[in-house]
């Protein structure tokens, strides 16, 4: 067994007692017997009774530090504390049986009668804990039933500094101990490497500075913002790690233009929160208007949202958490897998999801950093789609719902509010409509925030003259919604063929409407045609809208198209980034080819069909034979009387406005 060349305090402490009571016991025993026993009494193997107890707590000592480093070490890696506490408990009985096979003559036996591990990272003042209660036998030496009782413990807090250059960090052990002998290879900082989507840890490059309390001053790595928040990992020399942080909560305010939000009800909008610090909405990216900071590597139990909360007040926020959900994705966030284990560490496959609307000022993400804290039932508990029967292939969220037609080899959606409906088919190459072989994967139903389905495409045969493509279609159902967002995807890859695409359809939704089912007047169909004065301008006629001016941010937007009639309809809507894909074969075709394209038909009933067309057949058709990667976001809406796209009444009152104005975000990271 190694021995330590210099004892704490403690531990001479500790051997000071133990030998009194030995001594002690041994003289109580001599005097039973008689004086002179006393002299003659064996106490010339009283040092290596001692000897042996000593050595045993102190192999006993670092079996609960030794174990306590790999606890954290587990929980670093899995956030399980499970499966932690499991493999821990392991490790120690692996460890008493090599003690007892270092003195087989002692005959030694172990009882482990207690053991207790605990951390609490991610804060300002982080502890790593240990705990450890043995009873134990040297038969060989006539010692029996020593219990032995310790605990460990490594203790971080960040200070407030002076110099923003400099971190200020006071470290201390057992019993308040101030911890002196760290270099800077102790301390190792988080740093985000946006390149790479995952956190590094980086070391400071010069010597810290330390004071006789256990206070290090230690200089910022290079690659850390001197201004910025951060994460320190310190590991002392006995192998146990623990997780401060100088900040303890994210704080994100929202800026609406309430004038044009004012006296919407289905405004919700699912925004999704990356690890690298991004806000997405539709699947693009949400306007900062202050630095952004990537979410630390913490257990996906310990998360917490609250609504129009004040971040300071610890309460204030457990009594204003809302509903979220983490989700892992693949495919840097195009392929969804479902919800997130919540004895997981939230990385860069996964995404926290959660619901606002105008009415919300600001959210706050906190964190619980115990290993003992459970998830949050407003992480889990379902209260929005309890009428989900995927079964039945049929997802609702109480306001909308979706019906999944899958027969015939067809994967269509028919949206239901009310009394408006809605049909919506899936990518048509050169006129042939993709097949489906397999029934839709049902990643996320009954969800928390949002439901999530996934089909791929097929065509029999391969798609006409368009070798080599891979499509797919990801759905999403959100709460209090009366939308739901497709994300489609084609990938083409490298081919020795011409692909000559006359004809491609990424979406067609349509409805049909019969002369007298709302009203004695036909509907309306109104397209988005540019903006005047940052306002729709707005266009009733048929046809293809496509890119007809170089000057797209000038003025021909085409972010939205819906069928209205005395506030019932359908439409689509989706951001400036989809839009401006909607136009990408146009280099390729050399000429503008893809748009909103809409058209209608009266045969007894009224039918409106609103497609999105890459490729236009009455425009230019595109042909190529290198890979490309196009991806599609937006949303359908079925409205029946509340919320539509844009009003038919007048006024301008409609969700247009969520993706012609969406909110603007600013980050406050606090202590």
């Amino acid at each position: 067994m190694r021995k330590r060349k210099v004892k704490s305090k403690a531990e001479e402490g500790q051997f000071s007692i133990i030998a009194a009571l030995l001594i002690s016991a041994v003289l109580v025993m001599a005097v039973m017997v008689t004086y002179s026993s006393i002299r003659n009494s064996p106490l010339r193997e009283s040092p290596q009774v001692l000897a042996a107890i000593e050595e045993i707590n102190f192999g006993l000592k670092e079996i609960l530090e030794f174990s306590l480093g790999y606890y954290c070490s587990i929980l670093q890696v899995t956030g399980n504390t499970t499966y932690a506490i499991e493999k821990t408990e392991s490790y120690i009985r692996s460890g008493l049986v090599y003690v007892s096979d270092i003195h087989p003559d002692w005959s030694p036996s172990f009882e482990l009668t207690h053991s207790e591990f605990s951390i609490n990272w991610f804060n300002t003042t982080s502890y790593s804990y240990g705990e450890l209660s043995v009873t134990y036998n040297l038969t060989g030496l006539g010692i029996t039933g020593m219990n032995y009782n310790i605990t460990s413990i490594l203790k971080v807090s960040i200070l407030e500094s002076e110099d923003p250059s400099q971190a200020r960090i006071n470290v201390t052990i057992d019993e308040g101990e101030p911890l002196l002998t760290l270099e800077r290879e102790n301390f190792k900082f988080y740093y985000y490497d946006y390149s790479a989507s995952k956190w590094e840890l980086v070391t400071s490059d010069s010597t810290p500075l330390v004071f006789s309390n256990g206070t290090y001053v230690v200089d910022f790595p290079s690659e850390i913002n001197s201004t910025a928040n951060y994460l320190v990992q310190v590991v002392d020399h006995r192998g146990i790690v623990a997780i401060a942080s100088s900040f303890t909560y994210y704080a994100y305010e929202f800026s609406w233009n309430q004038s044009l939000y004012q006296g919407l009800t289905y405004d919700t909008m699912t925004v999704e929160l990356l690890q690298n610090g991004t806000m997405r909405w539709l699947g693009r990216n949400l306007q900062f208007t202050t630095q952004t900071y990537p979410i630390p590597p913490i257990p996906v139990k310990a998360f917490r949202i609250s609504v129009n909360a004040d971040p300071s007040n610890r309460s204030d926020l457990e009594g204003k958490q809302v509903q979220f959900q983490i989700e892992d994705w693949a495919s840097n966030y195009r392929l969804p897998l479902g919800l997130a284990s919540n004895v997981s560490v939230f990385g860069s496959r996964n995404m926290l999801v959660f619901l606002i609307n105008h009415n919300v000022r600001n959210v706050t993400l906190w964190w619980n950093g115990s290993d003992k804290t459970t998830q949050t039932s407003y992480a889990f508990k379902c209260i929005y789609f309890t009428g989900d029967d995927p079964d039945n292939n049929r997802l609702t969220n109480g306001i909308l719902t979706l019906d999944i037609i899958t027969s015939d080899s067809n994967f269509q959606i028919k949206a239901t509010v009310g009394n408006s409906e809605s049909t919506a088919r899936f990518m048509e190459v050169n006129d042939e409509w993709s097949i489906y072989g397999a029934d839709p994967a049902y990643w996320i139903h009954h969800g928390i925030v949002r439901d999530i389905i996934q089909q791929e495409a097929e065509w029999s045969g391969g798609a006409n003259n368009c070798p080599n493509l891979y499509a797919y279609i990801v759905i999403t159902l959100p709460a209090n919604a009366t939308y739901y967002t497709y994300n489609l995807r084609f990938m083409f890859l490298d081919s020795l063929q011409d692909r000559i695409l006359s004809d491609l359809c990424a979406l067609q939704v349509e409805t049909s409407v019969s002369r007298n089912k709302w009203t004695t007047n036909w509907s309306k169909i109104y397209t988005e045609n540019g903006t005047q004065a940052g306002m729709p301008r707005i266009s009733q006629e048929e046809g293809l809208f496509y890119n007809f001016s170089a000057l797209f941010e000038n003025g021909w937007a085409h972010h939205w198209a819906e069928m209205i009639e005395d506030g019932h309809g359908f439409g689509m809507m989706f951001t400036t980034t989809d839009n401006y894909q909607l136009y990408s074969f146009d280099g390729i075709a050399g000429n503008k080819t893809g748009g909103i394209r809409i058209s209608e038909s009266i045969i007894g009933f009224q039918t409106v069909t609103i497609c999105l067309k890459l490729v236009d057949s009455n425009r230019a058709p595109a042909s190529f034979q290198n890979a490309l990667d196009i991806l599609l976001y937006g949303a359908v809406v079925t409205f029946d009387g509340i919320d539509p796209i844009y009003p038919d009444t007048g006024g301008t009152v409609g969700l247009w406005v969520l993706v012609e104005y969406p909110p603007t975000v600013a980050l406050t990271v606090t202590r």
